[in-house]
């Protein structure tokens, strides 16, 4: 008689992964990557064009995360 392995499948799952990486604000913001030059300048005006609006804390830095994820 020959071993036959049991049929039965047991998927294996992982935990779930968050979908922003840790300290990322906004969804496609990577913060373990350095802004290029087009990117820091729009962080600048949008930080700046914030405060300006009287935003602060976490507003004014989820405001300047979305400014920065608009630009290619």
């Amino acid at each position: 008689m020959s071993y036959r392995p049991s049929l039965a499948f047991t998927p294996t799952s992982s935990a779930p992964r968050p979908s922003n990486p840790p300290g990322a604000l906004v969804p496609g913001q990577r913060p373990d990557r350095a802004l290029n030059s087009a990117q820091f300048a729009a962080a600048q005006q949008a930080r700046a064009a914030g405060v300006a609006a009287g935003l602060s804390g976490r507003e004014l830095e989820v405001s300047v995360a979305q400014a920065v994820m608009r630009v290619p």
